[in-house]
């Protein structure tokens, strides 16, 4: 994004997109992102529990909770429609995956950090009719917001480690140094083909009705997403990265022809709302320790985000461990597997954990590329057109 140095090799979301906040004076703000919207008919993707609708209704005071509860303050819309068509005994909430098209953004203040989502005010700019577009369900044609369309769906891996053992296995998963996170058993139910299924279940259009597809076809022209895996599931940022990669490499086609149909935009954060400090392992030694000291030098304010109390180090929100960053990032697994096919990333990256043993002395990363050369920058092929990264908020 605006602000922040490209990642060699990799296309960029576009500017309008990816803009840096304000950090301060008159003007001080969020940016521009998945969530505060830039690109027309990027699709927010809400990381989800199993029901959409997170906690929010009858349980919490405040914004609270995470990214999910959060969106569904800032989008009324998706919020009313969780709370009337609710499937949950417990609490009004959602079936995941869900796609809710024609909601937007009514309020000011939320980004991906959450920074500035005390403030809530209401958007002045907000579309209500210059953003319509025909869609045609069924035999009728009706007209519907483009602007912000919106899925929740969630990663195959909450509670994936014991209760018992939170205050030592916590820590460690936010510093990907959770053996069980790189799981790679078909028996696991939280192993990595788990999450690849879960991303391409939710993603691909034939999952879903065919009288629909028309309409999300119209609608819907990028995936936006962020550290999906590794907010407050505590899964590992670099498998979270490559689970979506995949998934969407294989989603994708569906959405019909091209090089990329349905390209998914990447935004990385020094602080992110769930896990501050987390996804700053996706980059690369020198990045990822500049990202870990941005985090720590400007933590996020506890409006910001919420997380239990064996997750935080000494009283701290972000992780402090720039010890921990590996020596390849992002742009080096796209550099070596842009040219291949899904299928071969992802038979590399099970055979590489495999082999491992669970051992976590090495970052996924870079167990990956050991002994490997990597391609030329720039290169292109089937796995690589459909992802664009940002390095946002990040200066």
């Amino acid at each position: 994004g605006k602000g922040a140095q490209p990642l060699e090799g990799v296309d960029g979301v576009p500017p309008e997109g990816c803009q840096q906040p304000t950090l301060s004076g008159p003007s001080a703000g969020p940016g521009r992102d998945f969530m505060t919207g830039g690109l027309q008919g990027q699709v927010t993707q809400d990381i989800s529990a199993a029901f959409l609708g997170g906690y929010v209704f009858g349980n919490a005071c405040g914004l609270g909770g995470g990214q999910d509860e959060r969106l569904m303050t800032y989008m009324p819309e998706v919020g009313a429609l969780a709370f009337f068509l609710s499937q949950d005994w417990e609490r009004p909430q959602l079936r995941q995956p869900s796609w809710i098209l024609g909601a937007r953004m009514l309020f000011d203040g939320l980004d991906g950090t959450a920074r500035f989502n005390d403030r809530m005010t209401v958007r002045k700019d907000a579309p209500l009719i210059g953003d319509l577009k025909e869609v045609q369900l069924g035999d009728k044609t009706f007209v519907i917001s483009a602007s912000r369309p919106f899925i929740a769906f969630m990663s195959e891996n909450q509670g994936f480690f014991p209760w018992s053992s939170r205050y030592t296995d916590t820590p460690l998963a936010r510093r990907n140094k959770l053996p069980a996170q790189r799981e790679v058993s078909p028996q696991s139910w939280y192993a990595f083909d788990k999450q690849v299924r879960a991303w391409y279940r939710s993603v691909a259009l034939t999952s879903y009705n065919d009288g629909v597809r028309p309409a999300l076809k119209v609608l819907a022209t990028s995936m936006g997403t962020g550290p999906w895996l590794a907010g407050l599931w505590w899964g590992d940022s670099q498998l979270g990265f490559l689970a979506l990669w995949i998934g969407q490499a294989i989603a994708a086609p569906t959405w019909g022809d091209g090089a990329a149909p349905m390209p998914v935009d990447y935004y990385m954060y020094s602080a992110f709302t769930e896990s501050p400090g987390s996804q700053c392992f996706v980059h690369s030694r020198g990045r990822c320790q500049a990202c870990v000291g941005k985090c720590m030098g400007n933590p996020l304010p506890w409006s910001a985000f919420w997380m239990p109390e064996e997750a935080f180090f000494s009283g701290k929100s972000c992780v402090p461990y720039p010890q921990d960053c590996g020596e390849h990032g992002l742009e080096d697994v796209v550099g070596a597997y842009g040219a291949s096919t899904a299928a071969e990333l992802w038979t590399a990256v099970e055979s590489t954990l495999a082999r491992a043993g669970g051992a976590t002395d090495h970052t996924v990363f870079d167990e990956l590329l050991s002994g490997r050369r990597l391609a030329k920058s720039g290169q292109h092929g089937v796995v690589e057109p459909e992802v664009r990264a940002s390095d946002v908020f990040f200066p």
